[in-house]
């Protein structure tokens, strides 16, 4: 029994890291954290992206495995599409949102300078947003929990359910969704960290080049989402 347990339980766990580190994934998680200064904070956002997702593979996964219901291939389509335009709308959002933070911190003066290309200078802005200071991972992070939940019922998800379905017993399955979870709860929060930790480090020496850094990570995440979406379309 063990030696067919253990086998599952680290492919598990290798999968679900590895499937943190996907570009749509990759695209979301540093989006969110790049607004995370701070190590810890920014991998408690990839804990709860993580535990999402992991909520949405288990639940298909029970109905699949379980109960015995095939779940149709369409469902997973339209959750990949969905996928694609969170993204977008992730990154188109923090795009906009930073542009008029950046201005509304620095008065009107300096929004009809950015109008003009007058010379200015820039202040240093507090960062984060008070929707990520509620105690707890989940609590904390409602975004990062809810769009890990949708990246769980996308096709990616769909092919660990299958993974899933294809143990020949109960307790292999079961381990298997278990340390998958582990694994990428424990990949997201290491790509959160590093975003966490890349822009304490930029924020500390230039706050001009942490804004860039924050832009770039939205500007990507749209990209990926507009080509995630248009192979979705295609093969629709």
């Amino acid at each position: 029994m063990i030696a067919t347990l253990l086998p599952a339980l680290g492919l598990g766990f290798l999968v679900g890291f590895r499937h943190a580190f996907e570009p749509d994934h990759l695209a979301a998680v540093t989006t969110m954290a790049s607004h995370e200064r701070g190590v810890a904070r920014a991998a408690k956002l990839g804990v709860a992206w993580g535990i999402g997702h992991t909520i949405s593979v288990g639940l298909v996964a029970t109905i699949l495995v379980i109960l015995g219901v095939n779940v149709p291939e369409r469902f997973h389509t339209v959750a990949e599409l969905g996928v694609a335009v969170m993204l977008i709308v992730l990154g188109m959002g923090t795009l906009i949102a930073d542009v008029r933070r950046h201005r509304g911190a620095h008065g009107v003066s300096h929004g009809h300078a950015h109008a003009t290309n007058a010379a200015h200078q820039h202040v240093q802005v507090a960062s984060g947003t008070s929707g990520l200071r509620v105690g707890g991972v989940l609590a904390g992070h409602p975004r990062a929990l809810g769009f890990g939940i949708l990246h769980g019922l996308a096709g990616s998800g769909a092919v660990i359910v299958l993974a899933i379905a294809a143990a020949t017993e109960q307790r292999t399955q079961l381990g298997y969704l278990l340390t998958f979870g582990i694994g990428s709860i424990a990949g997201m929060a290491i790509v959160s960290a590093l975003s966490g930790a890349t822009v304490g480090w930029v924020g500390r020496s230039n706050t001009t080049a942490l804004r860039y850094v924050r832009m770039g990570a939205a500007s990507l995440s749209a990209i990926v989402g507009v080509m995630l979406g248009t192979e979705v379309l295609r093969g629709w």
